[in-house]
Order: structure tokens, then C-alpha cells, then sequence
């Protein structure tokens, strides 16, 4: 990456755009084992050119230009993702994370193994827009915390889609 992209940046300079997560986005969507990152809100476009977002807590950061999520085949989101693949997701995480990823989608499992009405789907980042704004700090992120009788399964869905 140049130095318009991140890297070289110091802790306190403020950057705008990169072409991939830089270091500190990326550790906030690629938690340590099989922890629930913050969630992310999705955006996609419906049939009729109409914005439309969705929360998601199982999107993972593969590498940072790849991230990877869980999505229900009967969900709005992975129809207007089947149809057009463009697609933005906006993450808040403290102290100083705000950003827009934007990116092109691609269905790479039709059916996971731990439910087959889901299926995983990969972003390939195209662009990361700081958002944040010089001064403030994010307080918090957006938290998911499953009911104890589901955590297994949902360690097991970020498993399937972190190993895939």
C-alpha cells in the first residue's frame, strides 16, 4: 500500500481511503477463537434501485482484502446479492473505528453444513473509507451475545465460515 493508504500512518494522523483493512479493522472482524465480532451493517441494493441494510454478527475478516459471512437463503440481503454483487458494510468498533467497506460478493458455499438454509458468501474488498470523525471517541460497538443453548451453534457457523 502507498502512504495515501495507510500504511506508515501514525497512531494519531487521520486516513481516508485504502485499498484493504488496515491492521486495526482487520483485528476487529478477525477475533481470536471463534469470538462473535461487533456487527456490521450491510448494504445492498434492492430490484427496484432502493437501498436496503441488515445487520450481521457473523461476518469475518479472512484476510484484508477478503471477508467472509453467513447469510439466509431466504434472507432480502442474498437476493439482491445473488442479483447484483455490489456491496457496502459499515463498522463502528471503540475507540476510534469507524469505517465503510465497499466490495463485490460472490455465493462460494450454497449450503453450509450446520444449516443448510445458509450459505456463505465472500467480499472482496474493494475499497475501506475512514469515517471516523478528528475528534470523539466510539464508545461502543455493536454487540450480539447468543442465548447459552445456541453458543455452540454459533461457534460452530463462525467456524465453518473461518475454515471454508
Amino acid at each position: 500500500m502507498t502512504g495515501k493508504q495507510v500504511q506508515g500512518i501514525s497512531d494519531g494522523e487521520h486516513w481516508r481511503r485504502a485499498s484493504e483493512l488496515p491492521p486495526d479493522v482487520f483485528a476487529v472482524l478477525h477475533k481470536p477463537n471463534r469470538a462473535i465480532n461487533p456487527v456490521t451493517i450491510v448494504a445492498t441494493v434492492d430490484s427496484d434501485g432502493t437501498p436496503r441494510t441488515a445487520p450481521f454478527g457473523s461476518l469475518r475478516a479472512v484476510t484484508p482484502r477478503l471477508l467472509r459471512l453467513g447469510c439466509n437463503r431466504y434472507h432480502g440481503t442474498y437476493a439482491n446479492l445473488c442479483r447484483d454483487s455490489r456491496v457496502s458494510v459499515a463498522l463502528l468498533a471503540p475507540p476510534n473505528i469507524a469505517v465503510s467497506i465497499r466490495g463485490r460478493t460472490r455465493v462460494v458455499k450454497e449450503r453450509m453444513d450446520i444449516a443448510e438454509h445458509l450459505v456463505i458468501v465472500e467480499i472482496d474488498v474493494e475499497e475501506v473509507k475512514n469515517d471516523m470523525m478528528r475528534r470523539g471517541v466510539i464508545e461502543s460497538a455493536i454487540g450480539f451475545t447468543p442465548p447459552q443453548e445456541l453458543r455452540e451453534y454459533y461457534v460452530g457457523a463462525i467456524a465453518e465460515i473461518e475454515d471454508m
